[in-house]
């Protein structure tokens, strides 16, 4: 067996797959330090919730036209533009001498999300029924390859150097990233040659399932993570180098582990494996409670945490199975548009507990986290299964 053939990929999924850790990259140079950033330039906590949530809503807005253009143009055209839209962001970062003027950059950059539902709606095209799992999460978390090395890279840029130095490296590697996808083919909308589903609860019960718990799920881990680095640097008193560090480990495991997970879950079922993945989450939570100036304990909780949000993919993988490749662009769209809501407004009040209790976010999301995964682990919301054909 190939290569290929174990993965279900394709030469479009590997340019699309090189795409990502590109962009990953020079995201990861920048991207877990961005809250510091912020703070540097005036912003506090309350300012990094907002400036999340600015992103999240941006990434809501886009997103559901963004998933209509796949659905009825070529799909590689969406995913360039959104590339192209965004390679200029991090020199506008560069260029910001206040928090306010990193608005229009965030706007911009998640403003390109409209490409997203593109992207995995040409996954679920190529990608072979019995193999999606595995090619999913291949093609999706190998964003997190680049932005292994980001975070180490970027923390020693940063200290020894400037965040000038950081943002223009990030450009030039996006640029290469929006490069390589021109070897992507074309991806024409396909035929119908089947009458169109509603999109209601009563015609797409599995699909509206999954939307929203995937919501809430996004809105317990939102409450967090934006502050996983500000509770480091103010509880932990760790530098930045040290922060960038712990960061590439748990990006790292999350990486190498999303493929692993695609596997387990094609024999243990998306329920089942998920749980499993946020109840490792839930102990690299509990690790950075117990003690935040450990190293030693923030390196375990890298690892923990970065298994754990290896499954976060699977999420993806499911609405696949329940859509029509046809229409799959829609279905992302949506499923984008309610996940981002639910991400966009969680931050604000976490940034509000974060300024009166610092360890308020991690002991909010620990405790919910911990139990959507006994939920999960005992068999909810069920094993996804594939919609009948309809005829006309």
């Amino acid at each position: 067996m190939t290569l290929n053939e174990k993965f279900g990929m394709t030469p479009d999924l590997w340019w699309m797959t090189l795409a990502q850790g590109l962009w990953g990259l020079g995201f990861g140079l920048y991207g877990l330090f961005f809250p510091l950033y912020i703070e540097k330039l005036g912003g506090g906590p309350v300012i990094v919730g907002l400036l999340t949530t600015v992103a999240g809503v941006i990434t809501a807005l886009v997103v559901l036209p963004g998933g209509w253009l796949a659905d009825h143009v070529d799909r590689r055209t969406v995913l360039l533009w959104g590339w192209i839209l965004a390679v200029p962001v991090p020199l506008i970062f560069a260029l910001a001498r206040h928090w306010q003027w990193l608005i229009p950059g965030v706007v911009l950059y998640f403003g390109s999300a409209f490409s997203t539902p593109a992207m995995q709606a040409v996954i679920v095209a190529e990608a072979p029924p019995a193999k999606l799992t595995t090619a999913y999460t291949v093609v999706m978390s190998v964003f997190g390859a680049g932005m292994v090395i980001g975070p180490t890279v970027g923390g020693y840029l940063t200290a020894h150097y400037s965040y000038t130095v950081v943002f223009s490296l990030a450009t030039a590697l996006y640029l290469v990233s929006t490069l390589v996808l021109l070897c992507v083919h074309r991806h024409p909308p396909e035929v119908r040659r089947s009458r169109q589903l509603q999109w209601r609860p009563q015609t797409r019960p599995r699909f509206f399932q999954w939307m929203i718990f995937s919501a809430v799920l996004a809105g317990v881990q939102g409450i967090a993570w934006p502050f996983v680095v500000p509770y480091w640097k103010t509880v932990g008193h760790l530098s930045v180098e040290v922060i960038g560090v712990l960061g590439s480990v748990a990006i790292l495991m999350a990486t190498v582990t999303g493929p692993l997970w695609g596997r387990v879950a094609e024999h243990w079922g998306i329920p089942r494996t998920l749980g499993a993945g946020l109840g490792l989450l839930v102990i690299g939570w509990l690790a950075l409670l117990w003690a935040p100036e450990s190293v030693g304990w923030g390196l375990f909780s890298g690892l923990m945490r970065g298994i754990g949000e290896g499954t976060r993919g699977l999420q993806g993988v499911a609405v696949g199975r329940v859509v029509r490749p046809h229409e799959a662009g829609t279905a992302y769209g949506l499923y984008n548009l309610v996940t981002e809501l639910a991400s966009a407004l969680a931050p604000l009040p976490g940034g509000l507990l974060f300024r009166h209790w610092a360890f308020g976010p991690l002991t909010v999301a620990t405790f919910f986290t911990a139990v959507i995964a006994w939920w999960l682990w005992n068999g909810l919301p069920g094993r996804p299964t594939p919609i009948p054909p309809v005829t006309a």
